[in-house]
Protein backbone atom coordinates (compact mmCIF):
# COMPACT_ATOMS: atom_id res chain seq x y z
CA UNK A 1 0.00 0.00 0.00
CA UNK A 2 3.00 2.95 0.40
CA UNK A 3 3.68 3.25 -3.01
CA UNK A 4 0.08 3.65 -3.73
CA UNK A 5 -0.20 5.99 -0.95
CA UNK A 6 2.78 8.35 -2.01
CA UNK A 7 1.26 7.89 -5.43
CA UNK A 8 -2.18 9.32 -4.59
CA UNK A 9 -0.21 11.97 -1.93
CA UNK A 10 2.26 13.41 -4.64
CA UNK A 11 -0.60 12.96 -8.01
CA UNK A 12 -3.56 13.79 -6.24
CA UNK A 13 -4.32 16.89 -8.07
CA UNK A 14 -3.54 15.00 -11.40
CA UNK A 15 -6.82 13.49 -10.64
CA UNK A 16 -9.00 16.83 -11.21
CA UNK A 17 -6.44 18.16 -14.73
CA UNK A 18 -8.62 19.27 -17.66
CA UNK A 19 -7.86 18.49 -20.93
CA UNK A 20 -5.26 20.28 -22.59
CA UNK A 21 -2.57 20.41 -25.81
CA UNK A 22 -3.03 17.23 -27.46
CA UNK A 23 -6.24 16.08 -26.00
CA UNK A 24 -7.93 18.35 -28.58
CA UNK A 25 -6.84 16.49 -31.43
CA UNK A 26 -7.82 13.12 -29.69
CA UNK A 27 -10.82 14.61 -28.37
CA UNK A 28 -11.73 15.72 -32.28
CA UNK A 29 -12.01 12.23 -32.76
CA UNK A 30 -16.08 11.27 -31.20
CA UNK A 31 -16.77 15.02 -32.92
CA UNK A 32 -15.83 13.42 -36.51
CA UNK A 33 -17.50 10.34 -35.86
CA UNK A 34 -20.64 12.43 -34.68
CA UNK A 35 -20.59 14.05 -38.23
CA UNK A 36 -19.94 11.34 -40.44
CA UNK A 37 -17.23 9.18 -40.12
CA UNK A 38 -17.32 5.46 -40.01
CA UNK A 39 -16.77 4.33 -36.05
CA UNK A 40 -13.73 1.75 -37.67
CA UNK A 41 -11.99 4.18 -39.10
CA UNK A 42 -11.95 6.84 -36.13
CA UNK A 43 -10.66 3.35 -34.19
CA UNK A 44 -8.47 1.72 -36.40
CA UNK A 45 -7.08 4.73 -38.67
CA UNK A 46 -2.93 5.61 -38.09
CA UNK A 47 -2.15 8.73 -36.82
CA UNK A 48 -0.42 10.98 -38.71
CA UNK A 49 2.81 10.51 -36.30
CA UNK A 50 2.98 7.01 -37.80
CA UNK A 51 1.53 5.65 -34.40
CA UNK A 52 -1.34 2.71 -34.37
CA UNK A 53 -2.84 2.40 -30.60
CA UNK A 54 -6.52 1.78 -31.01
CA UNK A 55 -7.32 1.16 -27.44
CA UNK A 56 -4.86 3.33 -25.56
CA UNK A 57 -5.82 6.77 -27.54
CA UNK A 58 -8.46 6.03 -29.97
CA UNK A 59 -10.94 3.99 -28.06
CA UNK A 60 -10.00 5.99 -24.28
CA UNK A 61 -11.23 9.71 -26.34
CA UNK A 62 -13.78 8.18 -28.11
CA UNK A 63 -15.56 6.24 -25.07
CA UNK A 64 -14.99 8.11 -22.45
CA UNK A 65 -16.16 11.60 -24.01
CA UNK A 66 -19.12 10.01 -25.76
CA UNK A 67 -20.16 8.69 -22.12
CA UNK A 68 -19.67 11.85 -20.14
CA UNK A 69 -19.05 14.95 -22.41
CA UNK A 70 -15.54 17.44 -22.69
CA UNK A 71 -15.06 15.78 -18.98
CA UNK A 72 -11.62 14.38 -17.74
CA UNK A 73 -12.29 13.03 -14.55
CA UNK A 74 -13.39 9.78 -15.32
CA UNK A 75 -10.28 9.12 -18.02
CA UNK A 76 -8.08 10.33 -15.24
CA UNK A 77 -9.85 8.18 -12.53
CA UNK A 78 -8.79 5.15 -15.50
CA UNK A 79 -5.42 6.01 -15.42
CA UNK A 80 -5.04 6.21 -11.73
CA UNK A 81 -6.71 3.00 -11.52
CA UNK A 82 -4.33 1.58 -14.20
CA UNK A 83 -1.21 3.14 -12.58
CA UNK A 84 -2.38 1.19 -9.06
CA UNK A 85 -2.13 -1.83 -10.84
CA UNK A 86 1.10 -1.08 -12.48
CA UNK A 87 2.49 -0.56 -9.56
CA UNK A 88 0.91 -3.96 -7.93
CA UNK A 89 2.89 -5.45 -10.73
CA UNK A 90 6.06 -3.83 -10.39
CA UNK A 91 6.14 -5.03 -6.80
CA UNK A 92 5.36 -8.31 -7.25
CA UNK A 93 7.90 -8.74 -10.23
CA UNK A 94 10.31 -7.02 -8.01
CA UNK A 95 9.38 -9.91 -4.77
CA UNK A 96 9.46 -12.72 -7.25
CA UNK A 97 12.85 -12.33 -8.36
CA UNK A 98 14.71 -10.69 -5.13
CA UNK A 99 12.49 -12.52 -2.32
CA UNK A 100 12.83 -9.18 -0.33
CA UNK A 101 9.53 -7.61 0.60
CA UNK A 102 11.79 -3.98 1.38
CA UNK A 103 12.92 -4.73 -2.60
CA UNK A 104 9.06 -5.05 -3.65
CA UNK A 105 8.14 -1.98 -1.75
CA UNK A 106 11.10 0.38 -2.93
CA UNK A 107 10.85 -0.52 -6.29
CA UNK A 108 7.19 0.67 -7.33
CA UNK A 109 7.73 3.82 -5.18
CA UNK A 110 11.37 4.42 -6.33
CA UNK A 111 9.62 4.20 -9.93
CA UNK A 112 6.32 6.34 -9.28
CA UNK A 113 8.34 9.03 -7.51
CA UNK A 114 9.89 10.01 -10.76
CA UNK A 115 9.30 13.56 -11.52
CA UNK A 116 9.22 12.25 -15.00
CA UNK A 117 6.32 10.48 -14.39
CA UNK A 118 3.95 13.83 -14.01
CA UNK A 119 3.08 13.99 -17.54
CA UNK A 120 1.58 10.48 -17.51
CA UNK A 121 -0.79 11.10 -13.93
CA UNK A 122 -2.05 14.68 -15.34
CA UNK A 123 -2.49 14.28 -19.16
CA UNK A 124 -5.29 12.09 -21.15
CA UNK A 125 -3.10 12.04 -24.46
CA UNK A 126 0.23 10.23 -22.29
CA UNK A 127 -2.10 7.00 -21.16
CA UNK A 128 -0.78 5.16 -23.63
CA UNK A 129 2.11 5.20 -21.82
CA UNK A 130 0.43 3.82 -18.46
CA UNK A 131 -1.70 1.55 -20.52
CA UNK A 132 1.52 0.39 -22.25
CA UNK A 133 3.64 -0.34 -19.29
CA UNK A 134 0.35 -2.08 -17.74
CA UNK A 135 0.25 -4.98 -20.36
CA UNK A 136 4.41 -5.63 -20.25
CA UNK A 137 4.13 -5.43 -16.42
CA UNK A 138 1.41 -8.24 -16.55
CA UNK A 139 3.06 -10.48 -19.10
CA UNK A 140 6.31 -10.46 -17.61
CA UNK A 141 4.04 -10.96 -13.85
CA UNK A 142 2.64 -14.28 -16.08
CA UNK A 143 5.96 -15.19 -17.24
CA UNK A 144 7.44 -15.59 -13.89
CA UNK A 145 4.70 -17.37 -12.59
CA UNK A 146 4.25 -19.95 -15.35
CA UNK A 147 0.84 -18.92 -15.96
CA UNK A 148 1.54 -19.14 -20.58
CA UNK A 149 -1.66 -18.53 -21.49
CA UNK A 150 -1.82 -15.26 -19.78
CA UNK A 151 1.00 -14.35 -20.81
CA UNK A 152 0.34 -14.52 -24.43
CA UNK A 153 -3.20 -12.75 -24.35
CA UNK A 154 -1.20 -10.25 -21.87
CA UNK A 155 1.31 -10.00 -25.10
CA UNK A 156 -0.78 -9.63 -27.34
CA UNK A 157 -3.55 -7.37 -26.19
CA UNK A 158 -0.71 -4.77 -25.66
CA UNK A 159 -0.15 -3.99 -29.66
CA UNK A 160 -3.38 -2.47 -28.94
CA UNK A 161 -1.83 0.22 -26.79
CA UNK A 162 1.62 0.90 -27.45
CA UNK A 163 4.36 -0.02 -30.23
CA UNK A 164 6.43 -0.30 -27.22
CA UNK A 165 4.90 -4.14 -26.30
CA UNK A 166 6.67 -5.41 -29.39
CA UNK A 167 10.28 -5.39 -27.09
CA UNK A 168 8.88 -8.04 -24.81
CA UNK A 169 10.19 -11.11 -26.30
CA UNK A 170 13.32 -9.26 -25.65
CA UNK A 171 12.17 -8.97 -21.91
CA UNK A 172 11.35 -12.58 -21.87
CA UNK A 173 14.46 -13.72 -23.58
CA UNK A 174 16.61 -11.88 -21.66
CA UNK A 175 15.18 -13.45 -18.27
CA UNK A 176 15.71 -16.94 -19.58
CA UNK A 177 19.03 -16.45 -20.51
CA UNK A 178 20.27 -14.67 -17.43
CA UNK A 179 17.82 -16.37 -14.80
CA UNK A 180 15.70 -19.37 -16.36
CA UNK A 181 17.70 -21.10 -19.10
CA UNK A 182 15.03 -23.55 -19.82
CA UNK A 183 12.95 -21.51 -20.58
CA UNK A 184 14.52 -19.66 -23.62
CA UNK A 185 13.16 -22.07 -25.87
CA UNK A 186 9.70 -21.07 -25.32
CA UNK A 187 10.30 -17.41 -24.90
CA UNK A 188 12.18 -17.57 -28.67
CA UNK A 189 8.14 -18.04 -29.79
CA UNK A 190 7.47 -14.66 -28.95
CA UNK A 191 10.17 -12.80 -31.69
CA UNK A 192 7.93 -14.27 -34.84
CA UNK A 193 4.95 -12.13 -33.43
CA UNK A 194 7.06 -9.02 -32.50
CA UNK A 195 9.05 -9.01 -36.01
CA UNK A 196 5.67 -9.33 -38.07
CA UNK A 197 3.92 -6.45 -36.23
CA UNK A 198 7.49 -4.78 -36.83
CA UNK A 199 7.69 -5.36 -40.57
CA UNK A 200 3.01 -4.16 -40.98
CA UNK A 201 3.83 -1.47 -38.47
CA UNK A 202 6.41 -0.41 -41.27
CA UNK A 203 4.43 -0.97 -44.34
CA UNK A 204 1.48 -0.19 -43.39
CA UNK A 205 1.57 2.74 -41.33
CA UNK A 206 3.25 6.17 -42.43
CA UNK A 207 5.99 7.47 -40.80
CA UNK A 208 7.22 10.86 -41.03
CA UNK A 209 10.50 11.38 -43.11
CA UNK A 210 11.52 14.85 -41.52
CA UNK A 211 10.61 16.64 -38.29
CA UNK A 212 10.32 15.61 -34.28
CA UNK A 213 8.80 11.98 -34.84
CA UNK A 214 10.90 11.29 -38.21
CA UNK A 215 12.86 8.36 -37.01
CA UNK A 216 16.92 8.47 -37.07
CA UNK A 217 18.55 4.93 -36.75
CA UNK A 218 22.69 6.23 -36.23
CA UNK A 219 25.41 6.09 -33.27
CA UNK A 220 23.86 9.19 -31.80
CA UNK A 221 21.16 6.92 -30.34
CA UNK A 222 24.21 5.58 -27.70
CA UNK A 223 23.85 9.56 -27.03
CA UNK A 224 20.17 9.64 -26.37
CA UNK A 225 20.35 6.81 -24.05
CA UNK A 226 22.96 8.55 -21.77
CA UNK A 227 20.86 11.89 -21.71
CA UNK A 228 17.38 9.70 -20.80
CA UNK A 229 19.73 7.74 -18.00
CA UNK A 230 21.26 11.44 -16.72
CA UNK A 231 17.29 12.47 -17.04
CA UNK A 232 16.37 9.82 -14.55
CA UNK A 233 18.23 12.07 -11.89
CA UNK A 234 17.40 15.50 -12.94
CA UNK A 235 14.13 16.75 -12.01
CA UNK A 236 12.11 19.59 -14.47
CA UNK A 237 12.31 22.97 -13.71
CA UNK A 238 14.18 21.92 -10.26
CA UNK A 239 14.70 25.21 -9.07
CA UNK A 240 11.27 26.31 -9.70
CA UNK A 241 9.63 23.22 -7.53
CA UNK A 242 12.36 22.87 -4.70
CA UNK A 243 15.11 24.66 -2.91
CA UNK A 244 17.47 22.54 -4.49
CA UNK A 245 20.08 23.51 -7.15
CA UNK A 246 20.39 21.59 -10.17
CA UNK A 247 24.28 20.83 -9.83
CA UNK A 248 23.27 19.16 -6.71
CA UNK A 249 20.81 17.34 -8.82
CA UNK A 250 23.87 16.14 -11.71
CA UNK A 251 26.22 15.34 -9.06
CA UNK A 252 23.72 12.97 -7.72
CA UNK A 253 23.20 11.63 -10.88
CA UNK A 254 26.67 10.61 -11.43
CA UNK A 255 27.31 9.65 -7.82
CA UNK A 256 23.98 6.96 -7.94
CA UNK A 257 25.25 6.23 -11.82
CA UNK A 258 28.78 4.82 -10.20
CA UNK A 259 27.48 3.18 -7.23
CA UNK A 260 24.84 1.19 -9.90
CA UNK A 261 28.02 0.70 -11.64
CA UNK A 262 30.07 -0.68 -8.88
CA UNK A 263 27.37 -2.59 -7.59
CA UNK A 264 26.20 -3.98 -11.19
CA UNK A 265 29.75 -5.23 -12.04
CA UNK A 266 30.43 -6.71 -8.39
CA UNK A 267 27.21 -8.71 -8.74
CA UNK A 268 27.91 -10.26 -12.18
CA UNK A 269 31.44 -11.17 -11.05
CA UNK A 270 29.77 -12.97 -7.93
CA UNK A 271 27.49 -14.67 -11.14
CA UNK A 272 24.28 -13.13 -9.63
CA UNK A 273 22.94 -11.71 -12.64
CA UNK A 274 19.64 -9.98 -11.59
CA UNK A 275 20.98 -6.44 -11.07
CA UNK A 276 22.47 -6.95 -14.84
CA UNK A 277 18.80 -7.98 -16.24
CA UNK A 278 17.22 -5.30 -14.85
CA UNK A 279 19.83 -2.80 -16.73
CA UNK A 280 19.18 -4.44 -19.56
CA UNK A 281 15.36 -4.56 -19.36
CA UNK A 282 15.88 -0.65 -18.48
CA UNK A 283 17.90 -0.12 -22.52
CA UNK A 284 15.58 -2.62 -23.95
CA UNK A 285 11.75 -0.67 -22.58
CA UNK A 286 13.98 2.72 -23.89
CA UNK A 287 15.20 1.02 -27.40
CA UNK A 288 11.64 2.43 -29.58
CA UNK A 289 12.12 5.77 -28.39
CA UNK A 290 15.88 6.49 -29.42
CA UNK A 291 15.85 6.79 -32.60
CA UNK A 292 13.70 9.92 -31.59
CA UNK A 293 16.48 11.64 -31.23
CA UNK A 294 15.27 15.20 -32.09
CA UNK A 295 12.63 15.85 -29.68
CA UNK A 296 13.76 12.94 -26.39
CA UNK A 297 10.99 14.00 -24.20
CA UNK A 298 10.92 13.09 -20.32
CA UNK A 299 7.92 11.46 -20.34
CA UNK A 300 9.20 8.16 -22.50
CA UNK A 301 10.38 7.34 -19.57
CA UNK A 302 7.17 6.26 -17.69
CA UNK A 303 7.73 2.37 -18.91
CA UNK A 304 11.70 2.12 -18.23
CA UNK A 305 11.47 3.89 -15.16
CA UNK A 306 10.05 0.40 -13.89
CA UNK A 307 12.90 -1.44 -14.72
CA UNK A 308 15.09 1.77 -13.31
CA UNK A 309 13.21 1.16 -9.99
CA UNK A 310 13.47 -2.67 -9.76
CA UNK A 311 17.51 -1.66 -10.98
CA UNK A 312 17.47 0.63 -7.81
CA UNK A 313 15.69 -1.28 -5.24
CA UNK A 314 18.02 -4.41 -5.82
CA UNK A 315 20.60 -3.63 -3.00
CA UNK A 316 17.98 -3.41 -0.72
CA UNK A 317 17.79 -7.43 -0.97
CA UNK A 318 21.77 -7.72 -0.37
CA UNK A 319 22.90 -7.63 3.23
CA UNK A 320 25.91 -5.61 2.41
CA UNK A 321 24.64 -3.03 0.92
CA UNK A 322 21.70 -2.40 2.59
CA UNK A 323 22.82 0.75 4.33
CA UNK A 324 24.22 2.59 0.97
CA UNK A 325 20.52 0.80 -0.72
CA UNK A 326 19.05 2.57 1.96
CA UNK A 327 20.61 6.11 2.10
CA UNK A 328 20.50 6.61 -2.12
CA UNK A 329 16.47 5.30 -2.05
CA UNK A 330 15.56 8.51 0.73
CA UNK A 331 18.25 11.01 -0.85
CA UNK A 332 16.09 10.10 -4.54
CA UNK A 333 12.73 10.33 -2.97
CA UNK A 334 13.47 13.54 -1.10
CA UNK A 335 14.70 15.01 -4.43
CA UNK A 336 11.70 13.96 -6.93
CA UNK A 337 8.80 14.02 -4.42
CA UNK A 338 8.90 18.22 -4.01
CA UNK A 339 8.89 18.27 -7.72
CA UNK A 340 6.87 16.11 -9.12
CA UNK A 341 4.37 17.13 -6.51
CA UNK A 342 4.99 21.27 -7.61
CA UNK A 343 4.89 20.14 -11.62
CA UNK A 344 1.63 18.21 -11.07
CA UNK A 345 0.70 21.03 -9.54
CA UNK A 346 1.90 23.10 -12.14
CA UNK A 347 0.01 21.50 -14.80
CA UNK A 348 -3.21 20.86 -13.40
CA UNK A 349 -3.46 24.50 -12.64
CA UNK A 350 -2.42 24.98 -16.80
CA UNK A 351 -5.39 22.79 -17.72
CA UNK A 352 -7.86 24.56 -15.91
CA UNK A 353 -7.01 27.72 -17.58
CA UNK A 354 -7.87 25.90 -21.03
CA UNK A 355 -10.98 24.85 -19.68
CA UNK A 356 -12.28 27.93 -18.40
CA UNK A 357 -11.67 29.40 -21.92
CA UNK A 358 -12.67 26.62 -23.89
CA UNK A 359 -15.93 25.74 -22.32
CA UNK A 360 -16.68 29.42 -22.54
CA UNK A 361 -16.37 29.30 -25.65
CA UNK A 362 -18.43 26.34 -26.47
CA UNK A 363 -21.04 27.92 -24.98
CA UNK A 364 -20.88 30.75 -26.86
CA UNK A 365 -20.69 28.82 -29.98
CA UNK A 366 -23.77 27.01 -28.95
CA UNK A 367 -25.28 30.56 -29.08
CA UNK A 368 -24.28 31.52 -32.38
CA UNK A 369 -23.49 28.78 -34.50
CA UNK A 370 -23.70 30.71 -37.77
CA UNK A 371 -20.81 33.30 -36.16
CA UNK A 372 -16.45 32.67 -36.24
CA UNK A 373 -15.46 33.96 -33.06
CA UNK A 374 -12.60 36.27 -32.62
CA UNK A 375 -10.38 35.89 -29.25
CA UNK A 376 -9.04 39.32 -28.40
CA UNK A 377 -6.89 39.21 -25.29
CA UNK A 378 -5.24 35.32 -25.45
CA UNK A 379 -2.42 34.91 -23.34
CA UNK A 380 0.77 32.48 -24.20
CA UNK A 381 -0.59 29.98 -21.57
CA UNK A 382 -4.08 30.18 -23.23
CA UNK A 383 -2.71 29.84 -26.59
CA UNK A 384 -0.38 26.72 -26.01
CA UNK A 385 -2.40 24.92 -23.74
CA UNK A 386 -5.76 24.89 -26.15
CA UNK A 387 -5.85 27.01 -29.19
CA UNK A 388 -2.60 25.48 -30.73
CA UNK A 389 -4.28 22.50 -30.54
CA UNK A 390 -7.67 23.55 -32.79
CA UNK A 391 -9.97 22.91 -30.32
CA UNK A 392 -12.72 24.73 -32.01
CA UNK A 393 -13.68 22.78 -35.04
CA UNK A 394 -16.63 22.05 -37.15
CA UNK A 395 -16.81 20.02 -40.01
CA UNK A 396 -12.89 19.68 -40.18
CA UNK A 397 -12.17 23.55 -39.87
CA UNK A 398 -11.88 25.66 -37.06
CA UNK A 399 -14.59 28.71 -36.66
CA UNK A 400 -12.07 30.31 -33.82
CA UNK A 401 -8.97 32.88 -34.87
CA UNK A 402 -7.76 35.61 -33.10
CA UNK A 403 -7.20 38.91 -32.75
CA UNK A 404 -3.32 40.26 -34.44
CA UNK A 405 -3.37 42.17 -31.25
CA UNK A 406 -2.82 39.13 -29.62
CA UNK A 407 0.68 37.95 -31.70
CA UNK A 408 2.85 40.05 -29.57
CA UNK A 409 1.58 37.66 -26.43
CA UNK A 410 1.84 34.58 -27.76
CA UNK A 411 5.81 33.70 -28.07
CA UNK A 412 6.54 31.19 -31.01
CA UNK A 413 7.76 27.93 -30.95
CA UNK A 414 8.42 26.79 -34.31
CA UNK A 415 9.30 23.32 -32.88
CA UNK A 416 6.46 22.21 -32.09
CA UNK A 417 5.30 22.28 -35.68
CA UNK A 418 2.47 25.20 -35.15
CA UNK A 419 1.95 27.58 -37.62
CA UNK A 420 1.31 31.02 -35.96
CA UNK A 421 -0.05 32.31 -39.22
CA UNK A 422 -2.93 30.00 -39.68
CA UNK A 423 -4.35 31.76 -36.38
CA UNK A 424 -4.29 35.11 -37.48
CA UNK A 425 -5.68 35.22 -41.06
CA UNK A 426 -5.53 38.62 -42.92
CA UNK A 427 -9.13 38.09 -43.90
CA UNK A 428 -11.91 35.99 -42.32
CA UNK A 429 -15.27 35.19 -44.33
CA UNK A 430 -18.74 35.41 -42.36
CA UNK A 431 -20.26 36.96 -39.49
CA UNK A 432 -18.04 37.72 -36.82
CA UNK A 433 -18.30 37.70 -33.03
CA UNK A 434 -15.52 39.02 -30.44
CA UNK A 435 -14.76 37.77 -27.72
CA UNK A 436 -12.42 38.80 -24.60
CA UNK A 437 -10.67 35.83 -23.64
CA UNK A 438 -9.23 37.21 -20.25
CA UNK A 439 -9.54 34.46 -17.27
CA UNK A 440 -12.84 36.02 -15.21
Amino acid sequence: MIPAIVMLGVYWQGMTAWFQQDDFAWLSLLAGVREGEPLWKALFQPSQHGTWRPLSERAYFLLFPWLFGYEAWPMRAVCFATQLASLALAGAITHQLTGSTLAAVAAPLIWIANSKMVIAMVSNGAYVHVLGGFFLLLAVWFLLTGRWKGMWMAFLTGFLASETNLVFPALASAYSLFLRRDLLSRTLWLWPVSIAYAILHLAFIPKMSSGAYALQLSPQMLWTLGRYWIWIFEPDNLPAFSFIPPLLARAFAVSISLLLAVYIIWQTRLKQFLPLLFLVWFVVLISPVLPLQREPAGYYLTIPLAAFGMLAASPLAVRKVLPWGLAGTMLYLGLMIPVAYGATRWWTERSHVAERLVKRVFAVHQLHPEKTIVLENVTDEQFWAAIAHYPFLRGGKTYVFLDPRSRSHIEPHPESGVILDEFFPERIEGPLLRLDARDR
